[in-house]
């Protein structure tokens, strides 16, 4: 059964980011009604704000005049959203306090533990093109989803890392970010990443074993935005082999 890394999109969904409801549903037309001039269909229109949900991220988002979405699905790019893809699951627990924000535990994760989990993983410490990390026991908040008050980011030696060589297409995380600096207007871990790659956010990753798939992420082509919602999916060897 291939792993969907998006939760179903409700009209209840808080905002992560103050925004109200990443979700609203207009109705345009009902099946129902009894006017004269309405078809005989469903039809609404959707609002949505990614960053509160499954999305992709583009160099725009941090980077004046970077590039956006649409650059993605030339021929020469669309390779960013699909191919084979490692899922890292951290083990153990370092999270600690945030010195200054009540409430708020922060994981910053280090080169080391990337490196041991490729190992345990793929046998190598080659960084793939495409890049997953999450947590082996991620705290959860009452959707289902990782909280976003145990943040889980980059330290600025991984981020190097895992660009370096620029093989790196896209990265992937469960938490709602990849940088964390509160009344700081510098995004440095976004901007190192967007060197060679994508970003996604917020994934629902809490049931994928680690391990290494198949995977395909296009996010909608949207032309001129800086991020973009994906559902992305993952399929094992074994299922891809299966449909050939």
């Amino acid at each position: 059964m291939p792993y969907i890394l998006s939760p179903i999109i409700r009209e209840s969904f808080e905002g992560m980011w103050f925004e109200g409801s990443p979700y609203k549903k207009n109705v345009i037309y009902d099946i129902d009604s009894k006017a004269e001039s309405s078809p005989p269909v469903n039809y609404s229109s959707y609002t949505l704000k990614p960053h509160s949900l499954p999305h992709i991220e583009t160099p725009a988002h941090t980077q004046s005049g970077g590039s956006t979405i649409e650059h993605y699905f030339n021929k020469d790019h669309h390779q960013h959203f699909w191919g084979k893809t490692v899922v890292l699951k951290l083990k153990g627990n370092e999270f600690k306090s945030h010195p200054s924000i009540d409430g708020v535990m922060i994981w910053e994760i280090s080169k080391d533990q990337i490196e041991n989990a490729l190992k345990e993983v793929t046998g190598s410490e080659q960084v793939p093109e495409r890049l997953i990390i999450s947590l082996e026991k991620t705290p959860l908040n009452s959707l289902g989803l990782h909280d976003p008050n145990y943040v889980l980011i980059l330290s600025q030696e991984a981020a190097d890392y895992i660009t370096k060589g620029e093989r790196l297409k896209l990265y992937g995380t469960s938490w709602k970010s990849s940088d964390f600096m509160p009344g700081k207007k510098q995004r440095p871990i976004h901007n190192t990443l967007f060197q060679c790659a994508l970003i996604m956010e917020c994934l629902d990753l809490d049931e994928v074993p680690a391990g290494t798939y198949f995977m395909s992420a296009f996010a909608l082509p949207l032309e001129g935005a800086s991020e973009s919602p994906v559902c992305p999916i993952l399929y094992t060897k074994e299922e891809v082999l299966e449909h050939l």
